[in-house]
């Protein structure tokens, strides 16, 4: 369990997953201002890179657990006096239609555009927002790792995504039975 809990944070890497709500807060940075983001965002769209925080590759449509960081990032900016939403909303609108006008293509925010501005303003470092992340996984990997090791599943999936539901029976080292906390030994 230790071993597959380590390679799964291990492997929680790179700015394209782990990272990226710290990128993204790099961006808000770099951007500094609502004043600046359309040509900021124009100009790496014209150089061929990606806008951080937009696009996941499994939700084609708005992330649902974006919607649910915007209205908490647009709450505590509003408490605390902050730019950081009203900046992060604009990344989101210029790269919507930059994305449509350019490509023909929809491109929706992921949980890492709001997330990045909701850490910040709560003033968490931004060298957490990685550990932040990969304990909010821990329950998950843990979930597969005993199906993996103890359960007689379906076959398995060469990469797990949000979706992915257990269906396999606990049979581990106790049994085959969940044991509330207060009752185990």
């Amino acid at each position: 369990m230790f071993s597959a809990a380590s390679a799964a944070i291990g492997a929680l890497s790179g700015e394209l997953h782990g990272g990226a709500n710290y990128e993204v807060m790099k961006m808000l940075l770099d951007i500094k201002s609502i004043d600046n983001v359309e040509s900021w965002i124009k100009g790496e769209i014209d150089k061929g890179k990606r806008i951080m925080g937009m696009g996941h590759a499994v939700y084609k449509t708005y992330d649902p657990r974006a919607q649910v960081l915007k209205e908490l990032s647009k709450k505590l900016a509003e408490k605390a006096g902050e730019s950081w939403f009203n900046i992060t909303e604009k990344v989101e609108q210029v790269t919507v239609e930059e994305m449509k006008k350019r490509k023909g293509t929809d491109i929706y925010p992921n949980v890492d555009l709001y997330s990045a501005s909701v850490y910040y303003m709560l003033k968490i470092p931004m060298d957490l927002n990685t550990p932040i992340f990969a304990i909010s996984r821990v329950v998950g990997w843990t979930a597969h790792i005993i199906e993996e090791k103890f359960a007689e599943a379906a076959p398995k999936p060469a990469l797990y995504r949000p979706k992915a539901v257990y269906v396999g029976k606990y049979c581990g080292p106790q049994g085959c039975e969940y044991k509330p906390l207060d009752l185990r030994g």
